[in-house]
């Protein structure tokens, strides 16, 4: 009786941390199978990044989550939708326990998104165009030669 009263606490204790979090992260796993382009060491589902490139130059709708992580494994989101004009942009590092003051959520609408390289040699996909003037790394990947 005493390993079955452990177990449902156990179970309880295991379902209210992972079912309550009111941020709405979640980490690298679920991400990917949600679909997001995860970036932290490495990129995963990179063929939907380049889709949605590919469909900006058609003026195609469609919208992607890239979701990046800090060393610590904090998500941080930023979603494109492109409505065959404009990309309607947002960030979210919400989740990120060392954001400081810079810590929550932005928008902005953006016309492109640009490829630069970078001091190490990879290609770095930028949001630009910004009415904020701004541009946003979105992620970075090794140079193809």
């Amino acid at each position: 009786m005493k390993s079955y009263l452990f177990i449902v606490i156990l179970l309880f204790v295991v379902i209210s941390i992972s079912g309550c979090s009111k941020s709405g992260a979640y980490g690298s796993e679920e991400a990917i199978q949600r679909g997001d382009v995860v970036y932290r060491n490495e990129v995963v589902n990179l063929e939907k990044f380049e889709q949605f490139l590919i469909n900006l130059s058609n003026k195609k709708e469609d919208t992607i989550r890239v979701t990046a992580y800090t060393h610590e494994g904090d998500p941080i989101f930023q979603d494109l939708r492109f409505d065959g004009e404009v990309i309607h942009y947002s960030y979210d590092n919400s989740n990120d326990q060392f954001a400081g003051n810079d810590k929550g959520k932005d928008s902005d609408v953006c016309k492109e998104v640009i490829e630069k390289e970078n001091t190490q040699g990879e290609i770095e996909y930028l949001i630009s165009g910004c009415s904020k003037n701004l541009e946003h790394i979105l992620i970075s990947v090794e140079k193809k030669y």
